[in-house]
């Protein structure tokens, strides 16, 4: 991302989106988790999970295909895009992304001091 670049509230650049992609695309079994804090992405997380078949690691072909890239791409921006505090998980289970979880946060002030 280029020094100095003003994003939207909400928006999630074109390379960290192409990065975020590219998790999915190696990921076989496991999140990919948005942060979101002040209506920014602040954080991206890989929780993988590699599953063991047959006394050997499990590794299978993602089967995401790259038609299905753009449209997923959107999904994850407009679903993002809701958030001013809180995550966006998506989940990937066999080697395809089979939902996504939104997790919002709301701060509580001025009940017995700041924050929660």
């Amino acid at each position: 991302m280029q020094t100095g670049m003003k994003l939207a509230p909400g928006e999630i650049p074109a390379s960290v989106m192409d990065g975020i992609l590219l998790l999915l695309k190696e990921t076989r079994y496991g999140q990919i988790v948005l942060v979101a804090q002040d209506r920014r992405l602040i954080q991206v997380e890989r929780r993988e999970k590699i599953r063991v078949k047959e006394g050997q690691l499990a590794r299978i072909a993602c089967r995401i295909s790259e038609q299905a890239f753009p449209e997923l791409a959107e999904r994850i921006r407009a679903s993002f895009r809701k958030l001013d505090y809180g995550q966006l998980v998506l989940v990937v289970k066999d080697g395809d992304v089979v939902q996504m979880e939104r997790t919002v946060k709301e701060r509580f002030t001025g009940l017995n001091g700041e924050g929660i």
